[in-house]
């Protein structure tokens, strides 16, 4: 009995040493294969994104809040009394100048100018018959037949006579006038707005509601208002042409790009401010009227500026640097002075070259002198990668 414990206890015993040499190899290998993986990770350094510096003309631009305007908003208003007969448009559509958006009653102007032109009549017979009678008193006060007076009165009836032909003339050219304006046309190219009479109603020229409104949107202009400390810069360049850029609320979405038209004339002195209009094609009616938009106006270019993404641009209290790659993929803190800001770039005074390679992407895990691994030549979010990542892609799949 005692010899089977004996021969248990050592099975058991046995098997807790054979279990522990199995722990003991998997936690060894496990070290190794960590140090391994460790000593590769150190050996090819951090994952970064590095973009080349460029050299171009840089501009420099400056930003206003600014109102779409149109360069002509006209209020349809009848210039006759009537029935209006029609409206020929409907409400959005677009017209162009001299185009038929409505019908008045006309039978009134059409009577009013057969008046006119009756009385025309009547008074050029009476001219007529005026001369004829002062053609033969010049023949009988040339022979004494008649005194000076009575051919001066038959003179005078002729003037007169005249005068009512001149007034009568006028009158059917007015009349003319008011039978066209029963024929409403577009007096601008244009959007129609929102209707605000209906056909069957009694119009007039002393209308207080207009029949419609026709708002022109191509071109287009928006006004917007700049320190007057940029006045004397931007006037400099008016006449060679001053790039204004417009851009949806946030300055994510450019909207469109245009040029500058034209200063104000005075400053407002209760905000040092001075307005501008800039001028606008919208044929894609992307700037609507009333809307704010976010202006850039382009205050000066910098020739040959060095060029960087504004995210490769660090600051530290003694000043702002980039990391600059080497070719032995090691990054060097350079430290730089800084130009001018625009469009999430840096133009670059001094402190570095064109070609230069910085770090865009992965900067807050470096130091000088440390080894990177460039896995991306763009900016973040960008799908730019480098031939080894695309490699690593294509044989994943």
């Amino acid at each position: 009995m005692s010899n089977s414990v004996t021969r248990k206890k050592r099975l058991w015993l046995v098997l807790v040493i054979a279990v522990l040499i199995v722990i003991g190899v998997a936690w060894f290998t496990h070290r190794d294969d960590s140090s391994s993986t460790a000593d590769s990770t150190h050996q090819s350094g951090d994952a970064v994104s590095a973009m080349a510096a460029t050299q171009e003309d840089f501009p420099v631009y400056v930003s206003a809040l600014g109102t779409v305007t149109s360069l002509a908003t006209v209020n349809v208003v009848p210039q006759v009394e009537g029935t209006l007969e029609s409206i020929n448009v409907n409400e959005g559509d677009y017209v162009r100048r001299g185009d038929l958006i409505a019908r008045i009653d006309d039978r009134t102007s059409n009577a009013s100018l057969q008046q006119s032109q009756g009385e025309l009549a009547q008074a050029q017979a009476q001219l007529n018959n005026a001369r004829q009678n002062l053609e033969r008193n010049r023949q009988l006060y040339s022979r004494g037949a008649i005194s000076r007076q009575t051919f001066d009165d038959q003179r005078d009836q002729v003037n007169q006579y005249q005068g009512t032909v001149d007034a009568q003339q006028a009158a059917v050219r007015n009349a003319r006038a008011n039978l066209s304006y029963t024929a409403i046309t577009s007096p601008v190219d244009g959007v129609v707005g929102v209707r605000n009479i209906d056909p069957g109603n009694l119009v007039s020229s002393g209308s207080s509601s207009p029949l419609m409104t026709i708002t022109q949107l191509d071109p287009i202009s928006v006004v917007f208002s700049l320190p007057t400390s940029y006045r004397q810069k931007i006037a400099t360049r008016l006449k060679q042409g001053v790039v204004v850029n417009v851009f949806e609320s946030g300055e994510k979405q450019q909207l469109a790009q245009g040029h500058l038209q034209s200063i104000d004339s005075q400053i407002d002195s209760d905000t040092n401010t001075l307005r501008m209009r800039a001028h606008f094609e919208n044929a894609n009616t992307a700037l609507y009227p009333g809307q704010f938009v976010n202006v850039q106006v382009e205050l000066t270019r910098l020739p040959n500026a060095v060029v960087v993404p504004e995210t490769a641009v660090q600051s530290a209290q003694d000043g702002s640097f980039v990391y600059v790659v080497g070719e032995d993929n090691k990054v060097q803190r350079r430290k730089i002075v800084e130009q001018a800001t625009s469009a999430e770039r840096v133009a670059i005074a001094s402190g570095l070259k064109e070609g230069e390679q910085v770090v865009v992407d992965g900067v807050d895990r470096l130091r000088d002198g440390a080894t990177v691994n460039v896995v991306s030549h763009s900016l973040p979010g960008d799908q730019q990668m480098t031939p080894d990542t695309q490699a690593t892609d294509s044989d994943a799949s």
